[in-house]
């Protein structure tokens, strides 16, 4: 079965009207929400760029029940690993099983402006990595020493720990990192909207991750020479049960014009290069994205009118093995989004 959930956007919507939008999810019945981790938005005209972390204890102390997790922190420049480790795992104590983190290998419009140095796509790919070792070797173990190619760590303990096992999801835009999310993450979460790069690039390299590494541990676990080597912080795998989640910019209205007016936001992020160079203020990709057309955002994005659009996009992406769809809600009304998706759209899928 497919899940719908929705992304608070801190890039387009303030940190305290999101806050009303999450209680509202929860109200109508949605089980997740997932929220972006930026220093600067995407467009310039209208952003917003509130810091995540705080708005995520606030969010989780406000609900109930509702799961609240990022898409995506990048554990790689502005923030080092370790610290996000501590953080998360005070909010899995603090919250448990109601938290989840997403890793990936950033955007220079975040990265950039913090002041760092943008790397090459193998530099970043390599932080990645090592940051996701780190992690996991402080969510689980104590006193840790850790001597990378670019962190180290030094007795090294994390006080508070989580209570309950924190999903973490790696995100990816092209094979590599996917693998690389089956064989270290608990899913894969990527921007990539086309169901047939999908279906014949990303799901499969995710999916050869996944059976490459539990092929990995069967042998070492089976090997009694080589139990000493097994890696106990590596999850049990089985990629039909893991999630694989897209991100999709969205807009409801009933008059499609003004829905995809309220989306015209996201035009910078269509273009897939600003994910990978150095192209980091907000007001350049602005400029850059006019040249994405509204007939572009109408197919690549989520602009519906009714549900029956919404159901028949949903399916297209349940149909290739999709577990959850994540829409980016750019709508001129948001709270109507939220009740059309409760009402109409999940209960038909």
């Amino acid at each position: 079965m497919v899940h719908v959930s929705i992304m608070a956007s801190h890039e387009q919507v303030s940190a305290t009207d999101l806050l009303k939008d999450v209680i509202t999810m929860e109200e109508n019945g949605m089980q997740k929400c997932w929220t972006s981790d930026h220093y600067m938005p995407w467009w310039h005209d209208g952003g917003y760029a509130g810091a995540t972390w705080p708005w995520l204890g606030a969010a989780l102390a406000k609900t109930n029940n509702i799961i609240i997790g990022t898409g995506v922190t990048a554990p790689i420049l502005r923030y080092h690993p370790a610290i996000v480790a501590q953080v998360f795992a005070t909010l899995g104590y603090m919250f448990p099983e109601r938290v989840f983190l997403t890793v990936g290998t950033g955007e220079a419009v975040n990265e950039v402006p913090a002041g760092n140095q943008w790397p090459s796509n193998v530099e970043r790919f390599e932080r990645l990595k090592e940051a996701v070792d780190i992690i996991k070797k402080l969510w689980n173990e104590e006193w840790v020493d850790y001597n990378g190619k670019y962190y180290t760590l030094k007795d090294s303990n994390l006080y508070t720990k989580p209570q309950k096992p924190i999903p973490l999801y790696i995100a990816a835009m092209g094979p590599q990192t996917a693998k690389f999310a089956g064989e270290q993450g608990d899913g894969l979460v990527t921007n990539e909207v086309n169901v047939q790069n999908l279906k014949d690039k990303i799901l499969p390299a995710f999916k050869a991750g996944v059976e490459e590494i539990s092929t990995s541990m069967s042998s070492l676990s089976e090997s009694k020479g080589n139990s000493a080597n097994y890696d106990k912080n590596l999850p049990k795998k089985n990629y039909e049960d893991m999630t694989k989640a897209v991100f999709i910019p969205a807009s409801y209205d009933e008059d499609k014009q003004k829905a995809l007016k309220s989306i015209s936001f996201w035009k910078g992020a269509m273009i897939k290069a600003f994910f990978k160079v150095d192209v980091h203020d907000p007001r350049e990709i602005q400029e850059n994205g006019q040249v994405v057309g509204n007939d572009t955002m109408e197919k690549m994005a989520f602009v519906i009118s009714n549900a029956e659009e919404g159901i028949k996009k949903v399916k297209e992406y349940a149909d290739i093995g999709i577990t959850d769809v994540v829409l980016i809600n750019s709508s001129p009304n948001r709270e109507n989004f939220v009740k059309l998706l409760s009402k109409e759209i999940i209960p038909a899928l």
